[in-house]
């Protein structure tokens, strides 16, 4: 299958062009989505874990569904979602609401791994909710959906304590990719969110109360995070373990009080544009 043929998630704007950026994951399976008029195909990120069975030989055990909860008040978006994650193995949609007020009532009884929150939503906002949820609910991951990809929006977002941010109209492999990675405990943003955090966080130097907490080396580490890297490529391009790196993302994350990598980048970006007000 061709890169032109990719599915993709819908973006909900008439000026936004649906991406066909092609996945950069590893090879997957493909399949037929239930109730699909056109039979899009979506993709399994997750494999099959290998076992052994009493008789020594390996067989193939599959890995528990990531538990996704769907905060979207858009209902032919929120439709669309919640058969990509019932048709995609590895991924299982255990709710789906419109508002942010209904989703921290059904969140106790739905025990989500993931919630994926749209920004703008009526009523409470989805930046609130994110607040709301990473305190009451601190277990749960936050992966922002959203149209919107500009600093108003992303900043307070990932300080509000989400730990990822995905821009609708991104291919569904890669919606899915950002998903699994999030439950992993690590971070993940669109290309071109993580291209303006990183802008942001060169063009302004970080107060000196940032510039005591973090030694230098956990600055390079915050650095390197913000440009969308990932554990085992920050160890490689500082010539570290990879343990080592997840000994500094700790202490950053205990410094900054924050859980995620992007909340710690997020938090340390909005203590930036308030010492520049």
């Amino acid at each position: 299958m061709g890169p032109k043929n990719r599915p993709v998630i819908p973006s909900d704007s008439p000026n936004r062009p649906a991406s066909t950026e092609p996945s950069l994951s590893p090879p997957v399976v493909t399949h037929k989505v239930p109730g699909s008029a056109n039979g899009q195909q979506v993709f399994n990120l997750i494999p099959d874990r290998p076992i052994a069975s009493d008789e020594g030989e390996v067989v193939s055990k599959p890995a528990s569904p990531i538990r996704v909860f769907v905060l979207e008040d858009k209902p032919s978006m929120r439709d669309a979602l919640v058969a990509l994650l019932g048709g995609s193995p590895g991924f299982t949609c255990v709710g789906a609401c419109g508002t942010a007020e209904a989703a921290l009532q059904q969140l106790p009884l739905a025990k989500p791994d993931v919630v994926l929150v749209d920004l703008e939503l009526p009523g409470m906002s989805g930046t609130e909710f994110l607040a709301h949820c990473r305190c009451r609910f601190p277990a749960v991951e936050r992966l922002v959906l959203t149209l919107y990809d500009t600093a108003a929006w992303i900043f307070p977002a990932l300080a509000a304590g989400a730990s990822g941010y995905v821009v609708k109209g991104t291919p569904a492999a890669k919606l899915l990719e950002a998903i699994a990675e999030v439950h992993e405990g690590r971070s993940w943003m669109s290309g071109q969110v993580a291209r303006l955090v990183l802008g942001s966080f060169q063009q302004a130097a970080p107060p000196a109360v940032r510039e005591e907490l973090l030694s230098p080396r956990e600055r390079e580490v915050l650095g390197l995070l913000a440009k969308g890297l990932r554990q085992t490529a920050i160890a490689e391009q500082l010539g570290i373990a990879e343990r080592t790196v997840s000994t500094h993302l700790h202490h950053i994350y205990e410094k900054l009080h924050v859980h995620s990598a992007a909340g710690a980048v997020g938090k340390l970006l909005g203590d930036q544009a308030a010492a520049r007000k």
